[in-house]
């Protein structure tokens, strides 16, 4: 049946389309002549390379063009295009437009595309004799990102899903649809829109940093695997541990920014829920600070090359594992965040196997030439740090088993159940390892590379220790921490604090690393944020109203508030005042008084809001009051048709400004080592 089409604009998805097969075809040509290059056993021919760089260009070109392209399709509200009208709606502010873009996996994939597409111009012009090496290995890898928005099918495999596939082209039989019409565009008011939990401005950053950090981590695998093609196992990492502290403050960023937007959108009162995409994400970023710090060690002593090598090209691998557990739909029981099965997961399986078969093949034929004979010397500041390393890969094991569960049982048929208390269970497991990373982070600080004075050490840790046990005893008697794994995870952790302040005044190693100082200062105060915030984190809603609401679990965690009625709630009175609406969007002004002197007196108001949205039913939004020691969180958890009443859950969350002032001095010390290793970059590579 043919049937000629009314007011769509296809010459904008044909232009797409055609971009997208040259960036394949050009990242195919790039690929196989810096291979080339590589082969040559006499020196590589700059023709060659000269021929490699320009279809790398071109591939980066091409893709930028798509992302153009892509825009302009979403901006213009051109919802013929099935992707368009999937996750764009007129109706949505620019900000949140801007969000479209990566909302589905086929740009996401763009997304990760083009920043890796960046790296790699970038690499071009500073790897210098490295060139050949790198940058086949990062066209191999865009080969791969590329293939997953061809949107075609070779036999009855799918490859890639397409951001320009026609709405009307995702019917295998538009029989009975609005399709049969020529002017079916005028039937189609508006797109589906984007998921409401997205519409929030931590969303529209979220996502792109992550995407960046996890192209990031291509760039140190890369360099890895260079290494050992050319049979140079020490000269590629002081090159690599730049781009290895880049990628973790991105990625680290990212995550972070990831937990901001959970906090203020997801009712749970918290940041973290340790989700299964969360911890895919969470994962390389512990395994790539596992492997900056073999890298370290690498450069006193060859017995830690193997981990560097085999733990930092295997962050780059757990990036394409967590992409395939994100995209795949193995997770879409079990997780909030996962994308649907698309049809891609063969596809996505043959990316990750073929990344992790390269690095263990080469690890493997190279591992013999890491060996050095030379005693472990335990009172040593590399040895702790090797060892804090191992606690850290031990530690990202636990989450990615327990993770990979629905993996496991679809590979072995098995039934094994994840953990019903998802975040009492992690929290178990993870305490005893933030326990010995704090005290290793305590120990290394009062060490020197090779040999260290027991007496001498043992001095220099007198003073924090004494100090931790007088600071220890207020949080014991003001019940700030009781249960005695975490007063142990306190103290190490405030141990390690007093330390670190210790060797910032007194500089009791050289040369001092300030940069060092400051990014575990920043983890540990954001650990002990985390404990002391969620151990003491209280509901305080409970329902003092007339109205019964259904059980007692309810009525001890809700208060029914009815417009203008005064109740009482953890020493506060609240009172419902007005509700008002914008949009899908219903928000709820519920004030907080104190009574001084026989009278009310406003103290401050929240905001919790509904989104009502009549393709993907009701999303309810907290709001958060910060003080400088506590937050006040509050949600709608119940708001029916009559305005008149509603019900609301209030948690206090104390000590919360201690984890966001540790993240922000985390990822500030991890930008600082970042610029301070970009100076030191050597002026050749080799």
């Amino acid at each position: 049946m043919n049937i000629h089409y009314i007011g769509e604009h296809l010459a904008p998805g044909m232009i797409g389309k055609t971009f997208i097969w040259i960036s394949f075809a050009a990242a195919i040509m790039a690929t196989v002549l810096y291979i080339m290059n590589t082969r040559r056993k006499d020196e590589p021919l700059k023709a060659i390379r000269s021929y490699a760089r320009g279809f790398f260009i071109l591939h980066v070109f091409s893709l930028v063009s798509v992302a153009v392209i892509l825009y302009y399709l979403i901006f213009s509200h051109y919802f013929e295009y099935a992707y368009i009208w999937q996750y764009s709606s007129s109706l949505l502010p620019v900000k949140y437009i801007i969000s479209c873009f990566w909302a589905g996996p086929e740009g996401s994939f763009l997304v990760w595309a083009v920043f890796q597409a960046l790296i790699g111009l970038v690499l071009i012009f500073i790897s210098r004799d490295w060139e050949d090496h790198v940058l086949s290995v990062v066209s191999l890898s865009q080969v791969f990102v590329t293939s997953m928005m061809m949107g075609v099918h070779f036999l009855s495999f799918k490859i890639g899903g397409s951001p320009f596939m026609l709405l009307r082209d995702t019917y295998s039989n538009i029989q009975d649809s609005i399709f049969l019409h020529p002017d079916y565009l005028s039937m189609v008011k508006d797109g589906n829109g984007l998921n409401p939990l997205l519409e929030n401005i931590w969303m529209t950053i979220h996502p792109p940093i992550l995407f960046l950090g996890y192209a990031l981590a291509l760039v140190p695998f890369s360099y890895a695997i260079s290494g050992l093609m050319r049979k140079e196992y020490t000269s590629w990492i002081k090159t690599a541990l730049p781009w290895t502290l880049l990628s973790l403050t991105l990625l680290g960023a990212g995550i972070l920014l990831g937990g901001a937007w959970a906090y203020v959108s997801l009712t749970f009162g918290g940041f973290w829920s340790w989700d299964p995409v969360e911890n895919s994400s969470l994962v390389p970023w512990m395994t790539l600070v596992a492997g900056l710090h073999f890298l370290l060690v690498a450069r006193k002593q060859r017995y830690a090359l193997l981990a560097a090598f085999t733990f930092i090209t295997l962050s780059y691998v757990l990036v394409l594992y967590a992409s395939f557990l994100t995209r795949s739909g193995v997770l879409a029981d079990s997780s909030a965040h996962s994308f649907t099965d698309n049809g891609m997961t063969a596809q996505l399986l043959v990316f990750l196997l073929v990344f992790l078969v390269l690095a263990i093949v080469f690890i493997t034929i190279h591992a013999k030439n890491f060996s050095e004979k030379k005693n472990e010397i335990l009172l040593s500041r590399e040895f702790w740090i090797f060892l804090g390393a191992i606690i850290i890969i031990l530690a990202a094991f636990q989450i990615i088993f327990t993770t990979s569960l629905p993996v496991l049982n679809s590979i072995f048929k098995t039934n094994i159940a994840p953990p019903a208390d998802r975040v009492g269970f992690y929290n178990r497991w993870q305490t005893p390892y933030v326990l010995l990373i704090a005290g290793f982070i305590a120990f290394t600080q009062f060490l020197h590379y090779n040999f260290n004075s027991g007496r001498v050490f043992l001095k220099k840790m007198a003073v924090p220790f004494v100090l931790c046990i007088v600071i220890l005893i207020p949080f014991m008697m003001n019940g700030i921490v009781t249960r005695m794994n975490l007063v142990l995870a306190v103290f190490f952790i405030i141990f390690s604090i007093l330390s670190s302040i210790y060797n910032l005044i007194f500089q009791s190693t050289r040369p001092r690393n300030l940069a060092a100082i400051l990014t575990h200062s920043g983890f540990l105060f954001f650990t002990l944020g985390t404990i002391m915030t969620f151990s003491n984190s209280k509901t305080i809603s409970t329902n003092t109203s007339r109205f019964d609401l259904g059980d007692m679990k309810t009525n001890t965690e809700n208060l029914l508030l009815v417009k203008g009625d005064t109740l009482y709630m953890g020493g506060f009175y609240v009172v419902y005042n007005q509700s008002s609406k914008v949009g899908n969007t219903t928000t709820y002004a519920v004030d907080f008084l104190k009574t001084i002197k026989g009278k009310y007196v406003k103290v401050f108001t929240l905001y919790p809001s509904v989104n009502r949205n009549p393709r993907m039913g009701d999303v309810y939004n907290p709001d958060t009051r910060h003080f400088l020691w506590t937050d006040y969180y509050t949600y709608i958890s119940s708001a029916g048709s009559n305005p008149d009443y509603i019900v609301i859950k209030a948690i206090i969350n104390p000590y919360i400004n201690v984890l966001w002032t540790g993240a922000i001095l985390m990822i500030a010390g991890l930008s600082y080592a970042f610029f301070r290793r970009l100076r030191k970059r050597p002026v050749n590579n080799t």
